[in-house]
């Protein structure tokens, strides 16, 4: 058997699969060998890049198995089969026929087996080679089958070479299965690998990481010379043009629109010197296509749209240099498949990058509030001072009645005034993500009987009765002592400044059943509407109630609740019916 090594190197990615692959592939050969006749049998099988590759070698002296892996280049042996007879499926070439050419091809690169050259026309001699061209139903060639060393080491003559050939059509069609087997298993676990990619955190946050990744990627995992990944919004792929086509723009512009028809029609384009396959309005191009794929020294380019749900994103181009194979329709497939892939990928890494931008901009708005806050606060407070101070000292300076009253509407304003912007400064201050609160534990028991004993003179102005209801043990949470005081003293302000004389307010703190613990404020007050909830949180709301617009207030008290809530992990329940009161819970983490 003639071992060609004209070429030849070890293969790295393209060798054949796993144990059960290649356990096929020996079973064929040696079932190859037993049924011609033969001692020697060996499978090459065409691989993407115009090479060969041995994937099985039987032979009963066991002195070739250390070529298993290393390849050709097919256009050798193309060259040397141009030299032989057909006969069915095999190619005949015994020693006398080869050309000046095919003997320089195999000078000194032939493992010679060893048997003796007779020189008997009848006998087999050690240069003598019979291969069988093995193809798909599309005609392509997809693997070689060579028979070497006859057990009777006799020639066969022309009715023997067509019985050999006979014999072998099962064989034949199952290499042909196997290979599309194997291809289809590669095509994946680069499927698979393109999906972990995707998944990956650097992919899922950055479009450029995820296209330069897969580019690298399926480079090497589809067996091609040049890929391009072209995305058609705003193209990130940092690689303008990777195949080195120089398309003119009105040829970019038909590439682009079809492949949205090959998205539509789900499939992938072929261009090939002469011919486009898959799009006729792509095809009217070829002519163009044919000059630039020479100029560039590509066999053919395949495109495969990439895309999400019914939306074209963008094209995967892969060429191979001249002298490779041609594709197969299991590799058109698994194109198109990557381009799905790649097309969720895409899109999900396009909205976590929006998102994140988003993000940083509400972040950057919600910087410059608490700055404003701090600004406004600050500024506000000095000249308020200047005027309390004033007025303070005008209002025990013996004025007229008229002045007084004038005075102590001034004092009045400034107290309402210094209210709002002490809100104003706890709202900015609980806002603060820079300054997280500081986490002790706090007796939740002793905050609730503070703001009874600090709110006591309040409500009994007001002809409110208090009561603590509930827990009455230590009720320990973690939490900003400060903070926690302040949702608390609010609340119950709240709900003493909306009630009426004679009404009446419980707090007090209640267990849950998952281990934590619920502060709660209930009032028998004017209540607040169902439309009025759903912004009651907001900084500075008032009600559109018109009896809550007579009283006093800030309309910040509940927004400061809120943000203390949320910086402990906490939330807040509202249960409330206008003219029937309101239940206000503040849930602490467990």
């Amino acid at each position: 058997m003639d071992q060609r090594q004209t070429g030849e190197r070890r293969t790295r990615d393209l060798n054949w699969g796993d144990a059960r692959a290649r356990a096929l592939m020996d079973a064929l050969a040696a079932d190859a060998a037993a049924r011609t006749g033969f001692r020697v049998c060996a499978i090459e099988v065409v691989r993407p890049r115009g090479l060969l590759e041995f994937v099985a070698i039987h032979d009963d002296a066991d002195n070739a198995a250390d070529r298993i892996g290393t390849a050709s280049r097919l256009s050798d042996m193309e060259q040397v089969f141009a030299d032989g007879k057909p006969f069915g499926h095999l190619v005949w070439m015994p020693q006398e026929v080869y050309s000046d050419a095919s003997r320089e091809v195999m000078a000194g690169v032939s493992l010679i087996p060893d048997i003796p050259a007779t020189g008997d026309p009848a006998d087999w001699h050690p240069m003598d080679m019979l291969a069988a061209r093995i193809t798909d139903e599309r005609g392509d060639l997809r693997a070689l089958l060579y028979l070497d060393v006859p057990v009777d080491l006799r020639r066969p003559d022309e009715d023997r070479l067509l019985r050999i050939s006979d014999e072998l059509a099962m064989t034949l069609r199952s290499v042909v299965t196997a290979v599309e087997r194997e291809e289809y298993a590669h095509h994946m676990r680069v499927i698979r690998a393109t999906r972990r990619l995707a998944r990956s955190a650097p992919a899922r946050h950055d479009v450029n990481h995820l296209l330069r990744e897969a580019r690298a990627t399926l480079l090497t995992a589809l067996s091609v010379d040049e890929l391009e990944i072209r995305l058609f919004i705003c193209d990130e792929s940092g690689a303008t043009d990777a195949l080195g086509l120089g398309m003119a723009p009105d040829v970019r512009q038909a590439l682009d629109e079809a492949a949205g028809r090959a998205w539509t029609g789900q499939r992938v384009l072929i261009v090939e010197p002469g011919q486009v396959w898959g799009d006729d309005g792509l095809a009217a191009h070829a002519d163009w296509f044919t000059g630039a794929l020479a100029a560039a020294g590509f066999e053919a380019v395949v495109v495969a749209p990439v895309g999400v749900d019914d939306e074209v994103l963008g094209m995967l181009m892969c060429a191979r240099r001249t002298g490779s194979r041609r594709w197969t329709d299991g590799e058109g497939i698994a194109a198109l498949e990557l381009g799905h892939d790649l097309g969720r990928a895409i899109a999900n890494a396009h909205a976590t990058q929006r998102e994140r931008r988003l993000l940083e901009e509400l972040r950057g708005v919600e910087e410059a509030r608490y700055r404003f806050l701090r600004e406004l606060t600050h500024e506000m407070n000095n000249p308020l001072t200047v005027v309390t101070a004033n007025a303070e000292l005008l209002a025990v300076s013996g004025l007229a009645d008229e002045h007084e009253r004038r005075v102590r509407a001034i004092l009045r304003g400034s107290e309402r005034l210094g209210g709002l912007l002490e809100g104003l400064a706890t709202l900015s201050r609980v806002s603060d993500p820079h300054h997280p609160p500081s986490m002790q534990r706090v007796d939740l028991l002793a905050i609730v009987e503070e703001t009874l004993a600090s709110m006591a003179a309040v409500a009994e102005r007001a002809g409110i009765a208090l009561h603590r209801v509930g827990e009455s043990d230590e009720a320990v949470v973690l939490g900003d002592p400060k903070e926690i005081a302040s949702a608390v003293a609010n609340l119950v302000d709240n709900a003493v400044k909306y009630s009426d004389p004679g009404d009446e307010v419980w707090l007090g703190i209640e267990r849950r059943a998952d281990g934590g613990l619920t502060f709660g404020c209930r009032d028998e007050g004017i209540g607040i509407s169902d439309s009025d909830q759903a912004d009651l949180f907001l900084p500075l709301f008032r009600s559109t109630n018109q009896a809550a617009l007579l009283r006093p207030g800030t309309g910040l008290g509940l927004g400061i609740v809120r943000e203390v809530m949320h910086r402990h992990g906490g939330t807040v329940e509202v249960e409330s019916a206008l003219g029937r009161g309101t239940h206000v819970r503040l849930h602490f983490r467990s």
